[in-house]
Parts: C-alpha cells; structure tokens; sequence
C-alpha cells in the first residue's frame, strides 16, 4: 500500500491557487463535519492557510474540532439569527477575499441563511469578481430524503458552481449490508439524471475508529502516524493502518478533483 504520509499529491503551489470557498449542503448527520475537517488538515499538511467558518450554532461540531479563539480555530456568527448569521456569511467572504485564503464554511442545517443571503449577494458571483474558486459540496447518505434534500437546494440555485461535489458517505450504510449497491437508487432514476450529470461523484469510506480518534484529539495523519492521544497512548497497530488506509482510500476519491479543493 502507497503511504499517503509520504507523498505530496498537489500539483500546484499555493501561489499558483485561487483561494476555494468550499460551501457544505446536506442534512445534519451525513458527515459533512468529517468530509470538511479531511479537507482541512489537507489543506494545511500542504502548506496552505485556511479560514473555519462554522455557521452552525445549534450544533457547532466543526468549532469542537477546531474551538474558536485557538490558532487556526474557527469562526463563529454571534447568534443563530437568521439576520446575524445572513450578515456573518458577508463578513467572512469578505475577509477570505482580501486575505487571499480558501475558507470552508458550513451552515448546518442553515441552507435558509444562504438563501436569504442571495438576496443580498450572489455567492458564485462574488467569487468571480473576487477571484476566488466556489466549490459546493453536497453529502448524502444512502436514504433517498439525503438526495431529495441535495436535490432541492441544487434546483434552488443560490449557490450554482461549475465545481461540484456530491459526497456518498458509505459510513451511513446499515450494518450487513453492502457500500456498493446502497447508492445505486442515485444513478438508476431517471429524474436524478440532470445533477448526475452536473456533480462530480466522491465516496467517502467508512472508517471503523473515527470514535477513538475524536476521544483522543487527534487528526487523520497524526493517528496514523502512531502519534500520542490525549491519553499519552497512541492508537493500536491496527487502527493505525485503519486509518492510513482510509486517507489513502479518501486520496484515490478526490484525485479527479484535487485541483478544485482548498
């Protein structure tokens, strides 16, 4: 197995990159948190800065990770209000354009705000006039109200970009049954064809320890690089090769894409 802790997969400098403004739909729980913080630390194994705006205040998954205030932490909106965190999506674009940075952002549950917010100001065409590369990511696991809810914020339109992720999270499967065949309903109805045809389609992989590396701090590369945890222990043998072979798994799923992430 090619080890993902000794490559370095980009192709271009960070120089050489717009800053990505990579925007997460979906519904809670399809593991959009994990999706983003893979493309965080990443993005800063490469050498690249980042912003960590976390729109979610009821449920602020992304800011545990990375606690606001602490180097690198995330930000926040001052409330829940769909006024406050409408303007919050402002200022943080604003501040993404002119520090010349990629930024994650997820709203949660909060596709409203971004709605509301395209009556204001139009995402995609900000970041054409600011220079700067929308990417949506839209997750789903293998429940058809998943698609039916990426479906009804694709049609809606307030965030429309040539870049397009649909992430099929394989963790979501039910015990006992298969990865492969659980998404097949996606590609097998005509009615899904028009986003099919839009989206590029990424797989995330399930991975068995995610719950010990959460209790122990860690990052993906750190626990699989056999670091110390909170605990003072590293992750067993086994888990460790779990998760090099998730991020080597996760690597070979964004590889047409790389050159869109942040």
């Amino acid at each position: 197995m090619t080890d993902i802790l000794a490559i370095d997969h980009e192709h271009a400098t960070s120089s050489e990159r717009n800053p990505v403004l990579a925007v997460r739909f979906g519904r809670g729980r399809t593991g959009g948190t994990t999706f983003l913080d893979f493309l965080v630390q990443r993005a800063r194994r490469n050498g690249r800065d980042l912003l960590i705006a976390d729109g979610d205040r009821n449920n602020a998954t992304l800011s545990g990770l990375y606690p606001p205030g602490a180097p690198g932490g995330a930000v926040q909106p001052r409330s829940s209000e769909i006024a406050d965190a409408t303007e919050w999506v402002t200022e943080v674009c604003s501040r993404m354009a002119e520090e010349r940075v990629s930024m994650v952002l997820d709203m949660g549950g909060g596709d409203k705000v971004l709605s509301e917010h395209a009556n204001d100001m139009a995402l995609p065409e900000f970041c054409a006039a600011s220079g700067i590369d929308p990417l949506a990511i839209y997750m789903m696991g293998p429940d058809r109200d998943d698609f039916e809810h990426v479906s009804s914020i694709f049609k809606a339109g307030y965030f429309q970009s040539e870049r397009a992720l649909l992430v099929l999270n394989e963790s979501m499967v039910k015990a006992g049954k298969g990865a492969a065949g659980a998404f097949d309903f996606v590609f097998d109805e005509d009615e899904f064809d028009n986003i099919i045809k839009l989206v590029k389609i990424v797989r995330m992989p399930r991975l068995a320890c995610m719950d010990a590396i959460r209790a122990e701090g860690m990052t993906f590369f750190q626990a699989a690089a056999g670091q110390k945890g909170a605990s003072g222990r590293a992750l067993s043998l086994g888990h460790q090769f779990m998760v090099k072979t998730w991020l080597n798994r996760m690597e070979q799923a964004v590889a047409a894409v790389q050159d869109w992430l942040p």
